[in-house]
């Protein structure tokens, strides 16, 4: 590659214009040269990864999922599954973390894409989710996903080989039935689609309940935590649930505003901008989706009253 940058720098003029042709040229030849490179490290990048979150703590990495597991002198509690290849994968590497079985599987929320694979882990694992997950994870009747044996309703903790962890639901926001992993002595939270940093939200939040999601950030920020490892992108810390919040009250009245004026879904969508967050990821292709499922979520909600 050095060769050909310096056979096109060295080339000889032709023309008035050989200077500044050469130049375009060298521009021209360094920017596809660095396309390449990117997408090289994209191509590199693995389909699985784990991280260490330090305290025998890691993170698990499936393609664009995410998932953590906790290693104890007494057994692994892992967290979403994914699915059935993630699992797979899974359960082989932590073989090399812990000599010990996985002795339960917490299930964030009942949304397949997070949740399939737990069969991998029946062999030794008890699986656990928030009660309103469970009745939904039965009537999707996949083998690959067992039912859960342990459920709460608000809060419920996991003791094993000295480490102390809490399942806390804090209502409605992405589901019905989110729950967030809180690991008090790390000051660390996992939790799962509801809370993207630095990230609009996942496209027309269909299965998502605005208000009651605003309320739940609010209880999120009354727990004790600094790092916030969410269920896909970088991991972020509890500023972000401050800040995420206020895009959700802040997409909410701008689209509010709309819906009193009597404007249509498309003139909302044209009308609506929130230049304070356009720098986040997704905000270029999933803000207009957010502003009609706010749209959509309003309209429904004032037909009702």
């Amino acid at each position: 590659m050095s060769r050909g940058v310096k056979t096109v720098g060295q080339g000889r003029a032709i023309g008035p214009f050989g200077g500044f042709t050469r130049m375009i040229m060298t521009l021209l030849l360094a920017g596809l040269l660095g396309q390449s490179v990117a997408a090289l490290g994209q191509e590199s990048r693995p389909e699985n990864e784990i991280t260490s979150l330090g305290e025998g703590s890691y993170l698990f990495r499936h393609q664009f999922h995410q998932a953590i597991f906790i290693t104890t002198p007494k057994g692994v509690i892992v967290t979403d599954p994914i699915s059935a290849e993630a699992a797979t994968w899974l359960k082989k590497e932590i073989k090399h973390y812990s000599d010990q079985p996985i002795r339960y599987v917490v299930y964030s929320h009942h949304h397949d894409d997070h949740i399939t694979g737990g069969s991998l882990f029946a062999d030794t694992a008890v699986f656990v989710s928030q009660a309103g997950a469970r009745a939904k994870i039965r009537e999707a009747a996949d083998p690959l996903t067992p039912l859960p044996d342990l459920t709460f309703t608000d809060r419920m903790s996991i003791d094993l080989g000295g480490k102390h962890v809490e399942l806390i639901y804090v209502g409605k926001n992405h589901s019905d039935n989110s729950l967030v992993v809180l690991l008090p002595e790390q000051r660390l939270l996992f939790a799962v689609d509801f809370i993207p940093v630095e990230t609009v939200a996942y496209r027309t939040m269909k299965s998502d309940y605005p208000d009651d999601w605003i309320e739940s950030l609010k209880r999120v920020e009354q727990l004790d935590f600094d790092r916030l490892v969410p269920g896909h992108g970088k991991i972020g810390n509890k500023e972000h649930v401050r800040m995420f919040r206020g895009y959700l009250e802040d997409l909410r009245a701008a689209v509010q505003e709309q819906v009193q004026k009597g404007a249509s879904l498309e003139e909302t969508k044209k009308a609506v901008q929130l230049p304070k967050y356009e720098r986040w990821q997704r905000y270029g292709d999933w803000f207009p989706e957010n502003v009609e499922g706010m749209y959509r979520y309003l309209t429904q909600r004032r037909e009702t009253r």
